[in-house]
């Protein structure tokens, strides 16, 4: 009889229990979120997991929400984890990162943080 109870709720937890996704976010951010720096000359995100490129990029923004930079994201063959974006002379200000990441299995997330330029 605890045989059948035990194969119930296999059953059950098998039928209840979701596939584990990967979540790529971002792990390192250079300029890191809430600093204040020198003008950069590129956006650099490292994310926890492996990305698409076809479906992962960088933008950037000022305070009044216009686009910064028309370049492409750049996403490094070497480590598909890392992508970049090449900036222009950024005025001082405060500035917003839009990122999205597609990990590999298909999984797409997104965020913002900010920098501020001295």
């Amino acid at each position: 009889m605890l045989h059948r109870h035990t194969i119930v709720l296999f059953a059950l937890a098998s039928l209840f229990s979701s596939p584990a996704f990967a979540h790529s976010k971002p792990k390192v951010m250079e300029p890191a979120a809430n600093s204040t720096v020198d003008s950069p000359s590129e956006l650099s995100v490292i994310f926890s997991e492996p990305l698409d490129p076809k479906f992962s990029s960088l933008s950037l923004t000022d305070e009044k929400g216009s686009v910064i930079s028309k370049a492409q994201t750049i996403a490094d063959p070497k480590n598909h984890m890392h992508l970049s974006l090449s900036l222009p002379k950024l005025a001082p200000g405060t500035y917003y990162v839009h990122w999205v990441s597609a990990a590999v299995d298909g999984h797409r997330m997104d965020g913002d943080y900010r920098f501020r330029v001295k």
